[in-house]
């Protein structure tokens, strides 16, 4: 054999090992990326599924505690109880009592709810030093962001912290389109001790037009009449709570809910500002959540970033939320990225020292186109 079909031969042997490692290497990397990826989507699955359930129980848990206390008969009787003090103030008790509560509040805004006592001589004076402390403590054991107390006529007879909707009617002051306002009309026109109505998070102007939300249910009798409205504002700082544990997300993995209006509801764990009501999620696997459906896929986020995104809907006393558990396609990815360089470079350095041995060998052959040397 020459060394002509030597080279042919070590060359065809090269070749034959390449496309055997490209197609041992490329048969792995996809079985491994595919193993990597099922296992992402177990657990960013499952940490959907375990948010979605803890923040199903805290609505749920604030709609139970808002029957319970419109039928509590404390409350009952200070609804009651402001009330009456509220109809002996006079033409003007808005005026009054913002003058009295906020104007001449010695308390700085923010902490107008340290108040108790105003020394006018009025039974509505008297009527907040018996209960605003009880209220105030309420709050903060509660964490609730405020309490409201609202008469059948729409007044606003009593709140903890005083800001300027404090003592406004809700059916014709400048908050009668608030989402308070809202609650307030539907737990009117519910005979039912168990209603409650819910007003997803807006900007609140009274808040600085921070994000609020609402719920309210009817005050009733002990014959059944409307005695008034019990609201609490709900923070979102506890929903913040739920959705921003970083436990199990990785560098890049975030979990966040997003409202009907494509708005965010809670913060991202990757902004320094509030996106709350501020960042629009206008996605495919949102829009698949808020249709009421539930899955995993690759998609583009909210930053035009390919993740994995796993998706459901939340729906929970009238809301209707998606909640979304989503980590970058990169950080899933990156463990068999490696991998797949090293395959390469294993690949080119094995054929590599695969032509050089086989060309040795080949040239290492007796040249079968030489003369044989002559006799003597």
């Amino acid at each position: 054999m020459s060394r002509r079909d030597g080279l042919r031969r070590a060359l065809g042997a090269a070749l034959v090992v390449m496309l055997a490692l490209i197609f041992m290497g490329g048969f792995s990397y996809g079985r491994a990326r595919l193993q990597l990826m099922n296992a992402a989507k177990e657990k960013y699955g499952a940490l959907r599924d375990v948010r979605s359930t803890a923040l199903e129980e805290y609505l749920a848990g604030l709609a139970k505690e808002t029957r319970y206390w419109a039928r509590n008969t404390v409350l009952q009787g200070a609804l009651v109880t402001f009330r009456t003090a509220w109809d002996d103030l006079g033409d003007d008790p808005q005026a009054e009592l913002q003058r009295l509560f906020i104007e001449q509040n010695p308390h700085p805004v923010g902490e107008k709810d340290s108040l108790e006592f105003v020394r006018d001589g009025s039974d509505y004076a008297d009527a907040h030093a018996s209960y605003h402390d009880w209220f105030r403590r309420f709050l903060t054991h509660r964490g609730f962001y405020d309490v409201f107390l609202i008469d059948p006529e729409g007044n606003l007879v009593y709140t903890v912290f005083k800001e300027m909707d404090y003592a406004t009617n809700l059916e014709t002051g400048r908050y009668k389109d608030t989402g308070l306002a809202r609650v307030f009309r539907e737990a009117r026109a519910s005979s039912d001790p168990e209603f409650v109505a819910v007003a997803d998070f807006e900007p609140y102007a009274p808040s600085h037009g921070a994000p609020g939300a609402f719920l309210g249910s009817p005050v009733l009798g002990s014959q059944g009449e409307l005695l008034g409205v019990l609201a609490f504002q709900i923070p979102s700082d506890r929903i913040n709570e739920i959705m921003q544990v970083e436990v199990g997300m990785g560098t890049s993995g975030e979990t966040y809910v997003v409202g009907a209006d494509l708005l965010m509801r809670s913060n991202s764990r990757f902004s320094d500002e509030s996106t709350v009501l501020e960042t629009e999620v206008d996605t495919t696997t949102v829009r698949r959540a808020l249709d009421g459906k539930s899955g995993i896929q690759v998609t583009p986020d909210y930053r035009g970033i390919p993740v994995l995104s796993a998706y459901t809907l939340l729906e929970v006393e009238g809301l209707r939320w998606a909640v979304m558990a989503e980590v970058d396609e990169n950080e899933v990815v990156a463990p068999i990225l490696s991998l797949r360089a090293y395959m390469v470079t294993a690949g080119v350095a094995i054929v590599v020292a695969s032509v050089g041995v086989l060309c040795a060998a080949a040239f290492l052959l007796p040249n079968g186109d030489a003369k044989p040397l002559p006799q003597s």
